[in-house]
């Protein structure tokens, strides 16, 4: 009897070490992940990266049916399908980079802007899908180059001021004129009088929707208003005897890798860039790949900027944390969405709402990656979504690029004039390149006409000198 009780004993004493051990290595792996990600150091915890992550992936998550819904017109359903992989796929790897190499809980995903421009590279018939890639892909390997080597800092430098400013408004006054286009939205129609079907009501609810919750801070509320758009649509085909739910029938939930390698994955034509005459055809390239890497650029110091102040991010020497090697991240990744056939991935100034929530870290970049993943399977659901439901998207984060116009000088027209030209011309001649090389040019001429000389940058001169040889290889 005895024996058996000192068994039972030895039994519950092994029970007790087995569990102490088990709560241990859990303690252990938790205070390493602790570690490695400074959590407790940046004053967060696991549950505050966990929401923030969470709320990350739905204030970002309507770019999984934008981006593809931006190249609608160009490739059809097979292309959707595979720009819809690639989105993730962007999203997710870049944003894994960006959390385990540059510790900040900031998200990557293919830029609007850049895609917007690309987009109307192609539509124009400037350049085809393949070669718009392999332009993208340029640009990622310059950026990349530009970080390096520190040549990133002497052509922010360059750029003056009130070009800077103007940039970002340019790129928001480019992208709501693509929301507001007859083959996005229509709402343009709606109002002129010539719509001819019920999409572009649909648009229009979904914009008030996601315009009144974005002004009353409601987290989330570009996603809400695309899924209002997208229920309306539903109701209104039912009426009209449409099946909305054929598509769920139709299609896979398997993820269309097939579409993404046959379609969009190192879909590059390098050669086709430079057919016919080679000067004009480099000159343009250039033009072309140096806009897209200041949008890039500009983009990224800029979110990088918001999102370290929303988290008192910042290193004893009062710079962004790690900001190096998030600058890094940002290039290597567009070389990697071009790869994928999606446009330059950048930062997305969205991820100060998860900061607002409580991230502070890459972790919650780790559970952002992981809720996008998943997303890979939803596929069908995904192409309930009509473009006319997240065109709207486009026009309120068009506006909201707006912000950085007060801070313009218009009473020094020296510096009002260059700007007003880059941002204008923009939209007006559908290409942000132009608007950057009309800008500088002007900008240029109009201080040195003026004596200001000293005021210029010497790297400003090489650039303006660049942009003019471009516009003159248009008429040789």
């Amino acid at each position: 009897m005895a024996k058996k009780k000192r068994e039972e004993v030895d039994i519950d004493n092994a029970e007790v070490s087995i569990q102490n051990d088990n709560n241990n290595i859990k303690h252990s792996f938790k205070q390493k992940i602790d570690d490695f990600f400074k959590i407790s150091q940046r004053g967060s915890s696991f549950k505050k990266e966990f929401i923030g992550g969470l709320v990350n992936f739905m204030v970002i998550s309507y770019i999984m049916v934008v981006i593809p819904g931006l190249f609608s017109g160009i490739g059809g359903e097979g292309l959707w399908k595979a720009l819809f992989v690639a989105t993730i796929l962007t999203t997710v790897l870049a944003t894994l980079y960006m959390a385990l190499w540059a510790n900040l809980p900031v998200i990557l995903a293919p830029g609007i802007g850049v895609a917007s421009f690309i987009v109307g590279l192609i539509q124009t018939g400037e350049y085809s899908y393949s070669q718009a890639m392999a332009i993208s892909f340029m640009a990622g390997v310059l950026f990349v180059i530009l970080t390096v080597t520190g040549l990133r800092k002497k052509i922010v430098n360059a750029i003056p001021k009130s070009i800077k400013l103007a940039i970002p408004i340019g790129v928001g006054l480019f992208i709501l004129n693509v929301g507001l286009s007859s083959s996005n939205s229509g709402i343009l129609d709606l109002i002129s009088g010539t719509a001819t079907s019920f999409s572009a009501i649909v648009a229009l609810v979904s914009f008030i929707i996601m315009a009144v919750l974005y002004v009353k801070n409601v987290k989330g509320a570009i996603f809400f208003g695309i899924l209002g758009g997208t229920v309306l649509d539903i109701i209104i085909k039912f009426c009209i005897g449409i099946n909305p739910f054929e598509v769920l029938r139709t299609n896979s939930y398997i993820p269309p890798f097939g579409e993404f390698f046959e379609n969009s994955f190192l879909q590059f034509d390098f050669a086709g860039l430079f057919a016919g005459n080679l000067f004009s055809a480099i000159s343009s390239v250039v033009l072309v790949v140096f806009a897209v890497v200041l949008m890039d650029l500009f983009d990224t110091v800029g979110t990088l900027l918001a999102t370290a102040q929303k988290g008192n991010l910042f290193d004893e020497k009062g710079e962004v944390i790690n900001q190096g090697r998030a600058m890094l991240v940002d290039g290597s990744s567009a070389v990697v969405s071009s790869c994928f056939g999606i446009p330059n991935a950048s930062s997305y100034v969205e991820s100060t709402s998860g900061i607002a929530s409580g991230a502070r870290t890459g972790l919650s970049g780790i559970f952002t990656s992981l809720f996008f993943a998943l997303s890979l399977f939803i596929s069908p659901i995904i192409m309930l979504i009509p473009v006319y439901a997240t065109a709207p998207a486009l026009i309120l984060v068009g506006i909201l690029m707006f912000d950085g116009v007060n801070k313009l000088d218009f009473t020094d027209l020296t510096v009002a004039i260059p700007a007003v030209l880059t941002m204008i011309m923009m939209p007006l001649t559908n290409n942000i390149s132009i608007g950057i090389a009309v800008g500088l040019i002007s900008y240029t001429f109009i201080m040195m006409l003026t004596g200001q000389f000293k005021k210029i940058n010497a790297f400003t001169y090489v650039i303006t000198a660049l942009f003019i040889v471009y516009f003159v290889t248009l008429y040789i």
